[in-house]
């Protein structure tokens, strides 16, 4: 079965669902693009950064911090910019530039969370119409001649529900794209605030030496 011939047996609610997901997977492309390029972080960044801080080289730990993508690095870089002022600037600039970043973490994943929700019922609607088609042409058939076959006309039942499968299909494999790149956002995230966490304690050690 091709394409073509299964989107015809789904009837004209195949347009939208073919549309969805021909969006949704140009979103997931764009999205594992996007997270393949991200600096993670982790045990080595830290010792790194706290290290550059700590041995009073900000202006390389800027610099370094300027060739790394992603919510860990630019939060860190917020923070390395005001180094030297006051505790509340540092803490200010890094809240505010974790909440950027976590606008950049989330773009695009409310189209695949529109799929997942939509899909279904645009199936639904379509099988709900087709079925529709299928009756009314069984009772005409019917009230021209009472013992006429219609084995042929119920057999488009099957048809019909074409769309309500293919929309729960498109519906499951979003979801499981959505949740993907969703943890890979909370674990950006998290590896950020425990960069944070890290040069405020950093510089309050500073501060009270």
């Amino acid at each position: 079965m091709n394409l073509m011939h299964f989107v015809q047996q789904g009837g004209v609610f195949m347009v939208p669902l073919l549309a969805l997901s021909v969006l949704a997977m140009a979103v997931a492309l764009e999205r594992a693009l996007y997270f393949a390029n991200l600096d993670w972080g982790g045990e080595a960044f830290r010792q790194r950064l706290l290290s550059l801080l700590g041995e009073g080289k900000q202006e390389e730990a800027g610099n370094w911090l300027r060739g790394k993508r992603g919510a860990v690095a630019s939060t860190a870089l917020a923070a390395v910019k005001r180094w030297g002022r006051s505790r509340q600037s540092l803490e200010n600039a890094m809240v505010s530039q974790s909440h950027r970043e976590q606008a950049s973490l989330q773009r695009f994943l409310v189209i695949l969370e529109t799929t997942v929700t939509a899909s279904p019922l645009i199936g639904l609607l379509g099988t709900i119409t087709g079925m529709m088609g299928v009756f009314r042409a069984v009772s005409l058939k019917l009230s021209e001649s009472p013992q006429a076959d219609t084995s042929g006309i119920l057999a488009g039942i099957g048809e019909a529900l074409v769309a309500t499968a293919a929309g729960i299909l498109i519906a499951v494999v979003c979801l499981f794209v959505h949740n993907f790149f969703n943890r890979l956002a909370e674990r950006q995230m998290d590896e950020a605030q425990d960069v944070a966490n890290e040069l405020l304690d950093l510089f309050d050690q500073q501060a009270s030496a």
